[in-house]
């Protein structure tokens, strides 16, 4: 399969009348990207497009952990009920470029158990002054699942709620609710809603479509969204030479009310080789190295080792094979050098899971596998 960068050719036929176009990735600062590079996807999505289309993004600001608590990948002094900030902000520099590229961003939380209308004014309050936010999403399959296997379905009132609430902030601002299952959108309120379909593991191109039709067809007043890529649809969706383009002109073709395609940061690399993103040279990344963990497979606890060429913040995070945080193995700041850290693997199921090692500037990754 050819790994370069074709941009999307989309016929204006294909585009509901009256509905602007917004393509690009979903991704965020674990995923290991430079701002650059983000923006040159961006870009590449949206370029070549017949009808009028915008780099787009969705920019993820939490990941659920356990028990109803999340990850907030920025700082804040008070405290907040099932709430875990970052001592640093790593979100404002890309927020920065994705302003001068002229991009449009929906900020993306996990919330688990943490009160929605707490979460838009913390991320509007910190973030709002950019240009390139275009409003705000919610990972519906993260509401309450401490308590709701993969989530419960978001109420009527919550959503009209949460829509007003946004747009307090700013008229122009879309809301979209996004999970794989129609069941988890609201009854019967609708708005101006952005819903998004996340769903994998189509056995084939067509199965995709047609499973995708479906949510399209499910909310024919709404403009509709898909966020794909994922690994586990690789086997038929790698045949492909330009996959975002064969997949995109897919969706637009058969489903009318499309407006905003993403594809995801767990394969981004794949499809969008850095080296046909930007004409400058890139910049050259923090050596770090993330050494096979020992032992692997392991049953109860495993080491695992890394080394790092200058000082600063370092963590290690946990992602299970549909690319959700399973874990943070550890999140502080490091003098340069090489480190050993032995974790136990508690209160995670068997399984191979991403071990993704980072710094401010890169990052290292190794497969690991737990057999309980």
């Amino acid at each position: 399969m050819k790994k370069w960068i074709c941009g999307l050719l989309i016929f204006f036929s294909t585009i509901a009348a009256g509905k602007d176009l917004y393509t690009g990735f979903r991704g965020s600062r674990v995923s290991g990207f430079t701002a650059d590079y983000l923006v040159g996807v961006a870009d590449s999505m949206s370029r070549n497009f017949t009808s009028p289309g915008f780099p787009a993004a969705v920019w993820i600001l939490s990941y659920y952990g356990n028990n109803g608590d999340i990850y907030v990948q920025f700082p804040n002094s008070a405290s907040v009920a099932h709430c875990y900030f970052t001592d640093q902000d790593y979100s404002e520099s890309f927020l920065d470029a994705f302003d001068a590229a002229d991009m449009k961003v929906w900020l993306q939380v996990e919330p688990g158990a943490a009160n929605v209308e707490t979460l838009i004014d913390l991320v509007f309050a910190r973030y709002g002054h950019h240009s390139c936010i275009a409003g705000f999403g919610i990972d519906v399959e993260w509401l309450d699942t401490q308590s709701f296997n993969a989530g419960r379905q978001v109420t009527d009132a919550e959503a009209q709620t949460w829509e007003e609430k946004i747009q307090s902030y700013d008229s122009t601002y879309t809301l979209f609710l996004k999970h794989y299952t129609t069941n988890r959108m609201p009854p019967t309120y609708r708005g101006n809603l952005l819903l998004i379909d996340d769903s994998q593991g189509h056995e084939t191109y067509q199965n995709f479509i047609n499973n995708m039709n479906s949510w399209g067809t499910a909310f024919p007043n709404n403009s509709v969204g898909y966020q794909f890529g994922y690994a586990w649809d690789r086997s038929w969706w790698d045949d492909y030479a330009d996959p975002p383009a064969t997949l995109g002109n897919g969706l637009l073709a058969k489903i009318t009310n499309t407006t905003a395609l993403f594809w995801v940061d767990f394969t981004l690399n794949e499809v969008f080789h850095e080296s046909r993103i930007t004409a400058e040279d890139m910049p050259l990344p923090d050596k770090l190295e993330l050494f096979p963990n020992y032992p692997n497979p392991f049953n109860s606890s495993t080491t695992f080792r890394f080394s790092m060429n200058r000082s600063g913040y370092a963590r290690l995070l946990l992602f299970d094979i549909s690319g959700r945080m399973a874990a943070c193995v550890f999140e502080r700041s490091l003098e340069s050098g090489t480190y050993s850290f032995n974790w136990q693997a508690t209160d995670l199921a068997s399984g191979v899971y991403l071990a993704i090692l980072q710094t401010r500037n890169a990052t290292s990754r190794r497969y690991i596998t737990l057999i309980k």
